[in-house]
């Protein structure tokens, strides 16, 4: 199978940039769960969309990303290479040049003692999310869609419960009933100033310089959109307690977003275990559901 992708992906690149030569491809099946990841001559990474509710995804991706470059002091992925035109699966894609730099895995991270890297790269982290939360609006266009409403949440609470209730133990189901219902019953929750959020601000999308002891950019913005920035603290607020606190020197706004970002966080598991159940991906069922049977 993956030599039948990596021959129509290549096809596919060719066809929309014939004067690309492409010397080398290699797949990374482990990199996305909604995308197929291709590395083409060691230095272009190509994502192709795995379903077909990802293509619209990777049209909003590209068009973020191209509004957004300028206003962001870290490094991100700039569209070289599009095909978001296409409608078939395995046509559409994007490509840029890659950002250099190792996924800052929860393990490499853990390795860091040193006081001063540790600063250095808090500073960073919460100086991006202060730039991209504070980007107007405007910049990326009023017409996008708001995420993170409680209409969504409470659809996604209906789904857990029909999907993934019948494998869950009895407490397992009642905290998260209560988990759910606490947010969707409290109104003053709800009430924020959407702004760009990258959706999506897990390790794997934090690039590390080990050399230098830096973040080297930020990746994958196929969740980016106008919603909760709460959404982006919670996600970095998982590395740890002390070294979350160290956030607020750049970003002492994220004090007012706390009560939210514990409820997205609360989410992570069952997400996973959820998108296991509709995509067919055993591997992210098990892993989602583990803590909860």
């Amino acid at each position: 199978m993956s030599v039948d992708k990596l021959a129509s992906y290549s096809q596919a690149i060719s066809k929309a940039y014939p004067d690309l030569p492409i010397q080398s491809t290699t797949l990374l099946n482990k990199e996305g769960q909604y995308n197929d990841v291709l590395v083409v001559n060691d230095n272009v990474i190509f994502r192709f969309p795995r379903y077909a509710e990802g293509v619209e995804a990777l049209r909003r991706e590209v068009h973020i990303l191209r509004r957004i470059q300028g206003y962001i002091t870290l490094p991100v992925p700039n569209p070289t290479f599009t095909a978001v035109d296409e409608k078939t699966i395995g046509q559409v894609f994007m490509g840029y040049r890659m950002i250099p730099g190792a996924p800052l895995w929860q393990e490499t991270f853990r390795a860091i003692q040193d006081e001063q890297t540790l600063q250095r790269l808090a500073g960073q982290l919460a100086g991006f999310l202060k730039e991209l939360h504070s980007i107007p609006a405007g910049v990326v266009g009023t017409d996008l869609p708001v995420n993170d409403t409680p209409a969504e949440w409470a659809k996604l609470y209906a789904e857990i419960r029909s999907l993934l209730f019948p494998f869950m133990r009895p407490d397992a189901r009642e905290w998260a009933s209560h988990h759910f219902e606490t947010y969707l019953n409290s109104p003053h929750w709800h009430v924020y100033q959407p702004s760009l959020r990258h959706g999506d601000f897990g390790t794997g999308n934090i690039l590390y310089d080990r050399e230098n002891q830096a973040i080297s950019g930020i990746i994958d913005f196929g969740f980016a959109g106008l919603g909760d920035p709460a959404l982006d603290i919670a996600a970095v607020s998982t590395l740890g307690e002390s070294f979350f606190a160290r956030f607020y020197e750049t970003y002492p706004e994220i004090g007012s977003m706390l009560e939210r970002a514990h409820f997205y966080r609360g989410t992570y598991a069952l997400y996973e275990a959820l998108h296991g159940v509709k995509y067919r991906d055993s591997e992210a069922f098990e892993s989602g559901i583990a803590s909860y049977i």
